[in-house]
């Protein structure tokens, strides 16, 4: 087992605010189609509903409304607590600059912002210069295209797909994860 690292990376929408289950709610309401919300990932769900359609999506599910009554993905609050009692914990998210703001509102309504070394966005960059800028050792995602080329970078990549059932083709190097405790164990902290 790899030693505990020092400074983690967790991606704010779908792995600590359950977006995911909003993105969902509206492609169904408003796209009308059904949609896991293990799927409802950029990658995989700009393929179905269009570049279009995730526009319009964006403007409603990032916006403060519907940002602020996500809840959060299950485990996850905890996760941050346990992570922080052992390094510095990042969130990463490329939300844009005001969307950001909901982000942190969200987080420090829940108590965890305080935990938090930081909270930072890659709108415009890439989130391999941002881990690679702020000494990330792992960054947790739900979307495999920001954790295809970490490896070289030494940043231990970890899919999180709360939900997935069934097998799921990923990067060569990326770790899938179905919970929070299977991301937290392989990290080496027991949860």
């Amino acid at each position: 087992m790899a030693a505990m690292p020092h400074c983690v990376g967790v991606d704010y929408d779908g792995i600590l605010a359950d977006t995911n289950l909003m993105k969902a709610r509206w492609i169904r309401e408003d796209f009308g189609r059904d949609m896991p919300a293990w799927q409802c990932d950029r990658s995989s769900r700009v393929p179905v509903i269009g570049a279009e359609h995730n526009e319009a999506m964006a403007n409603v599910v990032y916006e403060k409304e519907w940002s602020m009554q996500a809840s959060p993905v299950a485990g996850a609050l905890d996760a941050v607590n346990a992570l922080s009692m052992c390094g510095k914990v990042y969130v990463v998210s490329a939300r844009l600059a005001h969307r950001m703001a909901f982000a942190r509102k969200w987080l420090e309504q829940r108590g965890v912002a305080r935990l938090v070394n930081g909270i930072l966005s890659f709108a415009g960059s890439d989130k391999k210069a941002l881990c690679t800028q702020y000494g990330l050792q792992v960054l947790s995602d739900d979307d495999a295209r920001h954790l295809e080329d970490l490896r070289p970078e030494r940043i231990r990549p970890f899919l999180l797909k709360p939900g997935l059932q069934d097998e799921l083709d990923v990067p060569a190097g990326v770790a899938l994860c179905r919970t929070r405790d299977e991301v937290l164990s392989k990290i080496g902290l027991s949860p």
